[in-house]
């Protein structure tokens, strides 16, 4: 190659060179103190719409579970109050069940009546005051109004799961277990019978069954969302592993190319500097 004084094109070309080595160098220390891949769109344009993607249904699907775990919470307290209301009409029943007894006069009767009538102003106090949030579950309100849970990451039915036919009005009135009026202490024509004892018995027992049907339907909603929630979980596993080959630094391949690059740049800086050294042969052929 002629020694000109013009361009000096070993230079140039070290230089550029040197730049792109420069660059690179700086793309794998980021890569390297970030952990990340992708630190930039420019990185990897087509990885980087696919990993977002993931990113947001990963999110999305972690708060669902959230969604679940919530609904969960909410069933547990309809299920307390009805157990509190079971136990209620189960200690009625017994009541009733010793009534019916013709060993009993008509003054312990009254007195196991007007245990009754308590416990049922109490059923309805539970009825009216079980609620999760604010938002009540056993008045009735829940009947006509629908409680989705969003158990899943997107808007599809699919993803939705309609509880409020789990839930159910535990008024005594709606439970068909009004104390009759043969039964009621303050009534002046009061005649606690064994007969109308058995006759309450009976849609006390009524009342019981229908809470009970209940609670298997609430059941039946849990383990549905159970299943859900380990679906969910065992997806977000899926994505996340997938996530990482496009998002994630691998650091042995990494740390290899920072080894090959410094040396590189190390090379382009000493090949520059003869490069410019070179104008200097120049003027000794000029006797400079």
């Amino acid at each position: 190659m002629a020694i000109t004084l013009g361009t000096n094109v070993p230079a140039f070309v070290t230089r550029m060179k040197l730049n792109s080595v420069t660059s690179d160098l700086t793309s794998t220390m980021e890569r390297l103190s970030t952990g990340l891949r992708i630190n930039k769109a420019g990185d990897d344009a087509a990885g980087l719409v696919i990993s977002e993607n993931m990113k947001a249904f990963i999110s999305s699907s972690k708060q669902a579970m959230n969604n679940i775990q919530t609904a969960e919470n909410y069933l547990n307290v309809a299920e307390d109050g009805m157990v509190s209301i079971s136990d209620h009409f189960q200690r009625i029943n017994d009541l009733l069940t010793n009534m019916a007894n013709d060993t009993n006069d008509i003054d312990s009767r009254t007195a196991a009546v007007r245990e009754i009538v308590e416990r049922l102003d109490e059923i309805n106090r539970l009825a009216e005051s079980t609620n999760f949030n604010g938002r009540t579950m056993l008045d009735g309100s829940a009947i006509n109004a629908q409680i989705i849970v969003q158990m899943g990451p997107d808007e599809t039915e699919l993803s939705t799961l309609d509880i409020s036919p789990a839930l159910t009005d535990c008024h005594v009135s709606a439970l068909g277990a009004l104390l009759p009026d043969n039964l009621n202490p303050d009534d002046p024509a009061f005649d606690p019978t064994n007969e109308n004892c058995r006759a309450y018995m009976a849609m006390v027992q009524d009342a019981i069954s229908e809470i009970t049907t209940r609670r298997g339907l609430l059941g039946a909603f849990e383990n549905r969302m159970e299943s859900s929630y380990d679906s969910l979980s065992i997806r977000i596993e899926s994505l996340e592993s997938a996530k990482s080959i496009y998002t994630d630094t691998d650091i042995a391949e990494e740390a290899t190319n920072l080894a090959s690059q410094q040396i590189m740049q190390q090379i382009n800086v000493s090949i520059l500097s003869v490069a410019n050294s070179m104008q200097q042969t120049a003027l000794s052929l000029l006797g400079g």
